[in-house]
């Protein structure tokens, strides 16, 4: 008996220790990609101003509609004048969730759990919105421990942890659909009713205690989102095959699908899930896709926002992929964040290409496709790239001798951020402005500046265009 229980502790001990070790290197291997900005995209600076003013008044103030307050009031925590303190925040979160979805996968005796997990860890849309400050990552940390919990059959816990993701993102109650399918059984009704009100409930409640803040802050307003014009077909090709997965992770995909077409009896080897994992099961990850998917589509303005799909791919390739077929489709997840980039080229955050780039046109836009660089490589380029211009943009406003307003459009929050205030000398510094508010700047004498690209996307914003009212465009690189 007593050699049972020292290799049954021995055993755990051992299993420990490679949980600990598998978060570290997810953790450790993102810490080189967070000092350089909250991100390119200006959501991830409205939050580090949110949170900065939540912290220092007491009052919430959402980043944006319909606000995420689990992440703000996280963020208002920890907020800081270091860049990689948020930062930091986000990729332990992240490692947390993916560290959460190994367990979940050990759980259902899957047999390369760790392989799986750190595929996930590296696909390009995981690995970037993990050394960011913006929320996709939060919510998928708890929505995977949802997905450990489900595997324990923790009911409660997999409400409570739902929850907490609506609270960080409310698009993440979608999941509730996936999760009910889960807990239906061959029971009678009363049991399978149980079962789900054990997980519907918790998540509900805790959802709404969480949004409260912003109800009691906005009324019934906060239930809207910013309406902006639908981008183009490509853009959208672009943001959902290749912002996503990466080029190397689109061939892993590809070559995912094409490897279950191939007759078990080719590769003589056994499927990774144990049979107790059912048709049932599939079908709930399944849904879990095609919720997302269909949302964004709807709305494809950011990749991230198909970031919960990603852990139910993986899932489902595990299910259906033999052994080797399943390893060369995680080692092209593995290496699709440090080989192949396709990134903009004609934007002030541009990434600097390597050696080894090329020059393409896809869209109407001139893109890069970067060898050596992968996505996330390329994506620190930009953000370095990034902050040296709006470094400029603050250096050069004193240039500008008479009182003016410079419209700064998707470079607002970031520009406000490092500047720590909207004003700098005699220039006020605007994000997007409406008709009426051009006609009371130049009404009052103000010259008015506008930064190269965006009196479009003010047009598009705003239904108005500054260069009627005589803006002229302030390039800080002239």
């Amino acid at each position: 008996m007593k050699i049972l229980l020292l290799d049954a502790t021995i055993g755990t001990l051992k299993e420990g220790i490679k949980y600990i070790l598998f978060f570290c290197a997810v953790l450790l291997l993102r810490l080189p990609f967070l000092a350089d900005g909250y991100g390119l995209d200006g959501d991830s600076w409205a939050v580090a101003l949110s949170s900065l003013h939540w912290n220092v008044t007491g009052v919430y103030e959402a980043s944006r509609f319909p606000g995420y307050p689990v992440h703000e009031f996280l963020c208002s925590q920890f907020v800081s004048d270091s860049f990689w303190v948020l930062n930091l925040l986000t990729a332990t979160f992240s490692s947390i969730g993916i560290l959460f979805f190994v367990m979940g996968l050990r759980e259902l005796r899957f047999r390369l759990p760790f392989l799986a997990g750190f595929a996930l860890a590296c696909i390009p849309v995981v690995f970037i919105h993990s050394t960011t400050v913006i929320d996709y990552s939060i919510a998928l940390a708890f929505e995977l421990m949802a997905f450990y919990f489900m595997a324990r059959r923790w009911y409660w816990m997999v409400g409570v942890a739902l929850g907490m993701a609506i609270g960080t993102r409310i698009t993440s109650g979608a999941l509730l659909i996936p999760f009910v399918i889960l807990v239906l059984d061959k029971d009678d009704l009363q049991d399978n009713l149980w079962r789900i009100l054990k997980v519907a409930l918790p998540a509900i409640v805790i959802g709404m205690i969480w949004y409260y803040p912003v109800y009691h802050r906005y009324g019934f307003d906060f239930l809207t989102y910013y309406d902006v014009p639908y981008p183009s077909i490509m853009r959208v090709f672009y943001k959902f095959f290749v912002e996503v997965w990466g080029v190397l992770g689109l061939v892993a995909v590809m070559l995912g699908v094409l490897f279950m077409f191939i007759p078990e009896i080719w590769w003589n080897q056994t499927y990774l899930f144990p049979r107790a994992v059912s048709v049932r099961e599939v079908v709930a990850w399944l849904v879990a896709i095609d919720l997302y998917v269909i949302a964004f589509l709807k709305l494809p303005m950011e990749s991230g926002y198909l970031l919960p799909i990603i852990p139910f791919v993986i899932l489902v390739l595990g299910k259906y992929l033999v052994r080797p077929a399943f390893i060369i489709v995680c080692g092209l997840f593995i290496t699709s964040s440090f080989l192949f980039s396709v990134s903009p080229m004609d934007r002030p955050d541009a990434e600097t290409p390597s050696n080894i780039s090329f020059g393409l046109k896809a869209g109407g836009e001139r893109l890069i496709l970067d060898v050596l660089k992968g996505p996330v490589i390329s994506y620190k380029s930009r953000r370095e790239n990034g902050m040296s211009y709006a470094h400029k943009i603050i250096a050069h406003t004193t240039d500008i001798k008479l009182p003016s307003v410079l419209i700064c459009g998707q470079w607002y929050n970031q520009v406000i951020s490092i500047n720590k205030d909207t004003v700098r000398g005699k220039v006020l510094f605007v994000s997007h402005v409406n008709e009426m508010e051009l006609i009371h700047y130049f009404a009052r004498g103000k010259q008015l500046y506008y930064l190269p690209m965006q009196a479009e996307l003010n047009q598009q914003v705003k239904g108005a265009d500054p260069v009627v009212f005589g803006a002229k465009v302030f390039d800080p690189y002239q």
